[in-house]
């Protein structure tokens, strides 16, 4: 069974690779003949998309797990390279079905710099969120935006809504039932289970397509494999004692050994006469003679 914390990096590298092979397969389209490694990319990318339908909004749901809280900010960083994603696809949109000069383009995007917003931190780009989707309910966009030639953005507006809305929940997990915690876990590892070939296919797979083009497989970043995390060793039961325990242990064998060493007298009998080792004694006196 897959711990919460390495399924949710299989789920998330699962995600990183389907974007790699994408990539590579759109390079390799533009390269002549290979007919052969281009139908092989094509399959390692189906085949990973099937093993990844179902997953929806599973890794946003598990951040709410408490053994993944320190996944969440690194998780929310990711999510908003894809809000940022959506805001570019969104003006990429407009730009395709308005032209480059559509009026409604200066009003969503003014003198926005997108690669800013990749860098700004939570507070700077929440700001951002609740600007534009300000603007995009503004009557003038919502009314340039229904116009029939733009018709084809509203998946684009849509997506740009859900990727907004995916990003603030990584920020915001409600506390959940030991039950649902439970059910979680279980929709984890199954998931991950169930990537596990689909993913080390879809690699080899696009190692055999790419290996004709110099360095493709390598500079498409598909040569990554998922995060292995370090496991802690276990903490045993018994302390290890410290230097300064080992001193008083020593001190206490040593007065254990003196006190065996000196047996108690016996009734009837006279002291010991035996010295004990490691203790001075005073020379006797003469008895002085008058």
């Amino acid at each position: 069974m897959h711990s919460p914390l390495d399924a949710f990096d299989a789920l998330a590298f699962s995600d990183v690779l389907l974007a790699r092979l994408k990539a590579a397969k759109a390079e390799l389209s533009r390269k002549q003949g290979l007919k052969e490694e281009k139908a092989w990319l094509n399959t390692a990318v189906e085949r990973l998309c099937s093993a990844r339908e179902g997953l929806g909004d599973l890794l946003t749901r598990a951040l709410k797990l408490d053994e993944l809280a320190p996944m969440r900010e690194d998780f929310a960083r990711t999510l908003q390279q894809a809000a940022v994603d959506a805001v570019e696809r969104l003006q990429a949109g407009i730009t395709f079905h308005g032209g480059s000069r559509a009026p409604v383009l200066e009003t969503l995007y003014g003198k926005l710099k997108l690669p800013t917003l990749r860098r700004a931190n939570r507070e700077e780009f929440e700001r951002f969120c609740a600007d534009f989707e300000k603007r995009l309910s503004g009557t003038y966009v919502k009314r340039m935006l229904a116009d029939e030639a733009m018709a084809p953005v509203a998946a684009a507006v849509a997506e740009l809504r859900a990727a907004f809305a995916t990003w603030r929940g990584a920020f915001s997990p409600e506390p959940i039932a030991l039950a649902q915690a439970k059910a979680l876990r279980e929709e984890l590892d199954a998931a991950a289970r169930k990537l596990e070939l689909p993913l080390r296919q879809a690699r080899l797979l696009a190692e055999a397509a790419c290996a004709p083009v110099k360095d493709l497989f390598e500079t498409s970043g598909l040569a990554a494999k998922p995060k292995k995390r370090a496991v802690k060793p276990a903490l045993t039961e018994v302390a290890q004692p410290t230097p300064a325990e080992d001193d008083a242990t020593e001190a206490q064998a040593a007065a254990e050994e003196l006190e065996r060493e000196e047996p108690p007298a016996e009734p009837g009998r006279g002291a010991s006469t035996r010295k004990p080792r490691g203790r001075r004694t005073e020379k006797a006196q003469p008895a002085s003679v008058e």
